[in-house]
Order: C-alpha cells, then sequence, then structure tokens
C-alpha cells in the first residue's frame, strides 16, 4: 500500500512540454535527493491520505492537461453519501474491472507529481524511494468529481499500485506505477485501457532513501 508521498517542493517548476512529460531541466527540490543519505521520519510537508495533492488529469471538455488539488481518497461519482472507506490505492491487476474504479480509469486517468514515496516493512519500519537522478516523476492515478451532499462537487483520486521491482521488493509487496515521461500523454489520452503501462518500474533507476 502507498499511503504517505512527498511532492516536489516547488510545482510552478513543473513544467510541461507539447509530449507532456516533465521538462528535463526540471531543478531538484531543495533537499537534493540524488545526494541525500537519510530522510527525517517526520517530514511536515509528508502527504498523506485525506489531504489535498498537485494531480495533473486531462480536462474533460478541451482535452488539454491541466493541474490542480485533488483530495486523496477515492470517490465514485455514482456514490449517494461518502463511503466510510474512501480506497488510497486502486491494484493494477483489477483497476479495469472493480466497479469502484473501472468507469474512472477508463475515462479520468491522471498523474500525481512525487519526489518520494514510502513503504513499511513488515516490523512497520519506514523506507523512502525514489529517483537515482534526483528529478521528480509521475504515478499513475484515477480521479472521480463527487457531487456532495451540500451541493460543491469534491475532486477525489487514488493511486494505482504494481507488484514490486527487485528494490522495492525488499520492503513491501507493492508500489506505485511509475508512468515514464514518454508515456505521459498516453496515459491522460482516451484510451480506454493502457495497462501494458502498469508494470514495475525499473529498479535500477531508483535508490532508496533510509528514513532516521
Amino acid at each position: 500500500m502507498c499511503g504517505r508521498v512527498l511532492q516536489p517542493s516547488d510545482h510552478s517548476e513543473i513544467k510541461i512540454q507539447p509530449d507532456f512529460g516533465a521538462a528535463s531541466d526540471v531543478p531538484k527540490t531543495e533537499a537534493g535527493w540524488s545526494e541525500l543519505q537519510t530522510m527525517p521520519k517526520n517530514r511536515r510537508d509528508d502527504a498523506r491520505p485525506g489531504q489535498e495533492l498537485q494531480v495533473w488529469r486531462r480536462h474533460p471538455e478541451t482535452g488539454e492537461p491541466v493541474e490542480g488539488k485533488l483530495r486523496w481518497g477515492l470517490i465514485p461519482h455514482w456514490m449517494k453519501s461518502r463511503p466510510d472507506v474512501q480506497p488510497i490505492n486502486a491494484r493494477a491487476e483489477t483497476v479495469a474491472e472493480k466497479r469502484m474504479f473501472s468507469d474512472a480509469y477508463a475515462k479520468r486517468r491522471c498523474i500525481v507529481p512525487m519526489a518520494v514515496f514510502y513503504e513499511r516493512d513488515k516490523k512497520r519500519k519506514l523506507h523512502a524511494f525514489g529517483m537515482k537522478d534526483g528529478k521528480p516523476f509521475g504515478v499513475a492515478g484515477i480521479w472521480e468529481n463527487w457531487p456532495g451532499p451540500d451541493g460543491q462537487w469534491e475532486r477525489t483520486f487514488c493511486i494505482i499500485t504494481v507488484p514490486p521491482n527487485e528494490l522495492v521488493s525488499q520492503i513491501h509487496d507493492r508500489m506505485p506505477a511509475v508512468i515514464p515521461i514518454e508515456q505521459h500523454r498516453r496515459w491522460l489520452g482516451t484510451e480506454q485501457d493502457p495497462r501494458d503501462l502498469l508494470r514495475p518500474f525499473p529498479a535500477e533507476l531508483m535508490r532508496e532513501i533510509p528514513v532516521r
């Protein structure tokens, strides 16, 4: 389960090019992830379920990519009331079939920018993972627009997970589905089932950052 992440600190610097990939000249966050040796255990800027995160999605009317804040914890648009449990993750193996996720997967996919994601091992110890080059990366998600009881629309999302690569598998049995930059446009497009993009990201491009 992916239930804690760190987003890039300055979203204004995440430029989007015509092929909808993070620009190659995106600066590192102030922490300098590629050189960082440890992560503090309780960062104030870590994002958790229930909070609003910056998310990229395709505008349903214009078809253009837009960035905005969505709340982490999915509420399908067809639900008449707020569910007791709002899923924060969806498994890649079943996201296209489960009623909770299938409509959003076919029509409302998104990309969640991250600098780091966290997983806990069997002893509940926290581990952080990021890219070796220190750059932000995009994770696959799905989003919904739910009409709340007060008449206000609430946009929510969840993160899609896949089996772990060789690095993450030492800690956990799932990891977020990282979408390569060159596939961002396709993931956000109108194709109903791009499931071939949902696979473990190459371990050799990632690193673990110890959490102290």
